[in-house]
């Protein structure tokens, strides 16, 4: 059984301290891959991702409402499981504005009521998620060496996929690259019945590199996805050497993994990209975008290519560290829409697949403008994966970011943020996160001041004094002048630039 965090919150070592949900509570099958304690403020960019985080919450008492926010956020953002923070006579009560915050962004906050020794908690949970994970690799080796003797005494994909239900208890399906049906184990003969990748757990069978076929798994309530994660890594091997002797690539799995190599350059090879988009059935002016995808790919990326499919074709090249997919998609009037959508869709699957970080191009009207894609979802990649980022970045937010913050460019982006925010910036370092996270939230809010104070969760009188403050340092209100664009792109670049030591 998968270790939930609301299963977490019933072992016996944590009972103890009378865990009491305060926000996000929608959240609680959340898997937690680990369990890490700390005190530090800035702890979000040392954790990679699915771990219940243990706080004793002084560090929290002594910070400001904004930064109490900027700490929910951060560990939203680097897929967190959860935080427990011990409450008690240095902090009597979780702050709200810390709670409104995470509810904002639906991060589930626990109360920790008692106190309890945080280092048996974590050393009596991580074992058991380690024996856990003992437990999967152990399955996966049995179920390897059946599926090879199968293999090896001339079993085909059939026999492959009744002994993956035999041993799974749960219903398989195979579809080939294109989302048809191939076989399904145990057969169904009701046409109502009949397997569908919309709601499968999914893994990628791939031969010679090129995507061949996708494994589905209909699990119950009671069946263990991770479990079948592995199984579909095995599994997914066999099925992939049994076609290859029996039904090898064809060339549209070829012309679709070229395709998607060929993208991020694919104004260098126009000619090239129209032709392997008709191999692979696409159409040449249906609107398109890429997706970059980097950390370990060894298990099919589970479950990702029914989630893709419910958003159009695809044409996907995967190797053990990465994988590039290309998604043609059928509504052009829609398409925007479309795509906002299916970031919605992957940020939540990438909430158990916290190894991973996936880039979203932008959506272009044309295959042939296939390289506007791809091309910024790779770069944007790869400054994310230098920092093991774990969480969907949308690339057509970052691109701006990403090219005024290169090497190249970085002194002058220095250069240009001190000059745009000298005034804000040489104030005391308590009044200046606030009045530079103020004006940045009232830019992003289209200069709306209700909308501001909502998304800051202050009085509207608080958001006036506040922005009277910063129009004072600045010389003026610039909503609705040519300084506003400037201001704000300075405000967005400082998150990556050092502006050297805090003023006296």
């Amino acid at each position: 059984m998968r270790m939930s965090l609301a299963r977490v919150l019933e072992h016996p070592t944590l009972a103890a301290a009378e865990p009491t949900v305060r926000a996000g509570g929608a959240a609680l099958d959340r898997r937690v891959r680990w369990i890490h304690s700390s005190e530090v403020l800035e702890i979000a960019p040392l954790l990679r991702g699915g771990e219940l985080l243990l706080t004793g919450g002084e560090m929290l008492a002594a910070a400001s409402p904004s930064q109490q926010r900027r700490y929910v956020r951060e560990l939203a953002e680097r897929q967190v499981a959860a935080v427990a923070i011990e409450t008690g006579p240095r902090l009597p009560e979780i702050p709200p504005a810390l709670l409104l915050e995470a509810d904002l962004v639906g991060f589930p906050v626990v109360e920790l009521c008692r106190v309890v020794p945080f280092v048996g908690v974590t050393e009596a949970l991580n074992a058991e998620l380690v024996n856990e994970s003992v437990v999967r690799l152990r399955y996966g080796g049995d179920l390897a060496r059946a599926l090879s003797g199968i293999l090896s005494s001339g079993g085909g994909v059939q026999a492959l996929m009744d002994e993956v239900w035999r041993r799974t208890h749960t219903r398989v399906a195979l579809f080939d690259r294109a989302g048809a049906l191939v076989t399904q184990s145990p057969e169904v003969t009701d046409p109502a019945d009949r397997p569908s990748l919309v709601g499968a757990l999914t893994s990628r069978v791939t031969v010679r590199g090129a995507h061949a076929a996708t494994l589905a798994f209909y699990p119950d309530a009671h069946d263990d996805v991770d479990v079948l994660a592995v199984a579909g890594e095995r599994a997914g091997e066999a099925l992939g050497l049994a076609m290859l002797s029996g039904n090898p690539p064809s060339t549209r799995d070829f012309a679709a993994s070229e395709l998607a190599r060929l993208a991020s350059r694919a104004d260098e090879h126009r000619g090239r990209i129209d032709q392997l988009g008709e191999l692979v059935g696409f159409d040449r002016s249906a609107p398109v975008l890429g997706i970059a995808i980097g950390g370990s790919t060894t298990a099919g990326l589970h479950g990702l290519d029914g989630l893709l499919w419910r958003h159009g074709q695809l044409a996907i090249d995967a190797t053990d560290t990465g994988a590039r997919v290309v998604l043609s998609m059928t509504d052009r009037r829609h398409a925007a829409e479309a795509r906002a959508a299916l970031l919605d869709d992957l940020t939540a699957w990438a909430r158990d697949h916290a190894e991973l970080v996936v880039a979203v191009g932008p959506v272009v009207p044309s295959l042939r403008a296939l390289g506007s894609s791809m091309a910024p979802a790779e770069s944007c990649l790869r400054r994310r994966s230098a920092r093991a980022s774990s969480v969907v970045v949308d690339a057509s937010t970052t691109m701006v970011m990403d090219w005024l913050a290169s090497d190249a460019l970085r002194a002058p982006a220095q250069r240009f943020v001190q000059g745009q925010l000298a005034m804000l910036l040489a104030t005391r370092h308590a009044e200046r996160d606030v009045l530079l996270e103020t004006l940045e939230a009232y830019f992003d809010h289209g200069c709306h001041k209700t909308r501001t104070a909502e998304a800051l969760h202050v009085q509207r009188q608080s958001l006036y004094g506040r922005l009277d403050r910063v129009f004072g340092l600045l010389g003026g209100d610039p909503t609705g002048t040519d300084r506003a664009l400037a201001l704000h792109l300075a405000l967005k670049l400082r998150h990556g630039l050092r502006l050297g030591p805090d003023p006296a």
